[in-house]
């Protein structure tokens, strides 16, 4: 049974009821707690507190809630993604007064409503640095491109979450941020020296360790800097060594997602046990964590007791209902402050392109807000591998170009179709607008651009409502 106590399994929550008795197994085993994914609020509340019960010690139950439990659970409130949140404070790296206790407020309702759920540990925040603007899968879930912006955000998340008792987790050690490969589906490998690494991308995790981070997530990333073999950091006893011994972290380590393409050359219990043996404290999301306990059995490998304080976390949901009205209308002033508009926007007879990068209906609610002052609006909308339709498109209408690129694991890099399309319409567009990624307008020149960082409802309502003051 031991050799549960180090791995943090997938729990699905819409199958949470259906499969209680293969997760209630788990706890028996030992487990040292899950990641959950879905489900609907009270069904996933009440269930993880009937697993807490029957488990030994409090289970970890951690999310990827980096904006809000409404992220992965239906009934939560979803709020705008890092990249957002800091554009929303600030336009400088701090953030002061009567924003910093709003700042605080936001996080804090993060914090009470993963609680009520029944979620005591936050894999969040992320403190890669997105110095890349090809990077696929940080981006917008980073605060921003430079260190003191990233710390700072990075850490007052760190200190609201655990006040309110919920272990915060920083991610992705030593830096996913200057990357061009998503590691959901490949190895990144970042070619920089010690030095450099130093002054950029492992400053945030110092000021993170500082402030007290309970957990600190590595990533499946090659940095030569740190382990000259080239192995995954998230393997990689070298990496292990340098957080405990360089920056002084004492809290948890555990390994990033271990069904990742970026460990694919090594089979899931092999990955493990090395990880393991470099000093990683969890294995979070084996595909088969039964395999990969019995695998350490095999291999002799003593896991030893969980270093955890299990009284700096609370256990069991909490019975105070949060305030979900009010968190919501947060979530949509939040989104309100944090559009961007570059260029002077000039707009009389406005035409409607709208790109998304998946084949899903997207812009429904933007072009309805449009609609009830402009009933008459044209618009329509390309989908991957479609062509512009360029013979409908009037010669005396205002175009304008808004871009749905969602940031999204094991989607891999912005389309070539996506890049094409942007092109081809910059010489005649005379407003982009980016809903989602801002990397894939911004290095257009001559254009005025909108960025609104993600595509929320509140998000395509307050882009309509900021054109409409503006007199279309």
């Amino acid at each position: 049974m031991e050799h549960y106590r180090r791995i943090i399994p997938r729990l699905d929550g819409e199958e949470i009821e259906d499969r209680f008795d293969y997760y209630l197994r788990l706890v028996k085993n030992g487990v040292a707690g899950f990641i959950i994914f879905g489900g609907e609020l009270e069904t996933v509340r009440h269930v993880l507190k009937r697993l807490q019960d029957r488990a030994g010690q409090p289970l970890i139950i951690a999310s990827d809630l980096e904006q809000g439990l409404g992220q992965q659970i239906k009934g939560g409130t979803t709020f705008p993604p890092a990249m957002a949140i800091a554009s929303a404070f600030t336009t400088s790296p701090r953030v002061h007064g009567s924003r910093l206790n709003l700042l605080r407020k936001t996080i804090g309702a993060i914090a009470v409503e993963a609680r009520y759920a029944g979620i005591n540990a936050i894999l969040a925040p992320v403190l890669d640095i997105n110095t890349n603007p090809d990077n696929p899968i940080i981006a917008t879930r980073a605060f921003g491109e430079d260190p003191e912006t990233v710390s700072s955000f990075g850490c007052e998340m760190i200190r609201v979450l655990q006040e309110n008792g919920i272990i915060a987790c920083g991610k992705h050690f030593p830096g996913h941020g200057d990357t061009e490969i998503d590691s959901h589906i490949g190895l990144p490998v970042i070619r920089k020296d010690l030095s450099s690494l130093e002054n950029l991308e492992l400053v945030p995790f110092k000021r993170a360790i500082d402030a007290g981070v309970g957990m600190i997530m590595l990533g499946h990333l090659s940095v030569p800097a740190i382990d000259p073999s080239g192995i995954p950091a998230s393997l990689s006893k070298m990496t292990v060594s340098y957080l405990r011994n360089k920056l002084g972290f004492k809290g948890m380590i555990l390994t990033d997602a271990m069904n990742m393409g970026a460990i694919g050359e090594y089979a899931e219990n092999e990955a493990s046990l090395m990880a393991l043996r470099a000093g990683a404290d969890i294995i979070l999301h084996p595909a088969d964590p039964d395999g990969v306990a019995a695998y350490l059995g095999q291999k002799g490998y003593r896991s030893g007791a969980l270093n955890l304080d299990h009284t700096s976390f609370t256990s069991l949901p909490s019975q105070e209902m949060p305030a979900f009205s009010e968190h919501k209308r947060l979530s949509e002033e939040l989104t309100k402050m944090a559009i961007r508009a570059d260029g002077e926007i000039k707009i009389k007879r406005p035409f409607l392109i709208l790109l998304n990068d998946k084949k899903e209906d997207k812009g429904l609610y933007f072009i309805r807000a449009l609609q009830e002052r402009y009933p008459h609006i044209k618009h329509f909308t390309v989908s991957p591998e479609e062509d512009i339709p360029w013979h409908i498109i009037p010669s005396d209408h205002d175009m304008i170009v808004g871009v749905f690129s969602e940031i999204k694991a094991w989607k891999g890099r912005t389309s070539l179709w996506l890049k094409r399309t942007i092109d081809n319409l910059k010489e005649r567009a005379r407003l982009f607008i980016s809903f989602g990624n801002p990397y894939v307008i911004g290095s257009i020149q001559g254009v005025p651009k909108i960025y609104a960082y993600w595509d929320s409802e509140a998000a395509e309502k307050a882009v309509a409502e900021g054109l409409l003051l503006r007199r279309l």
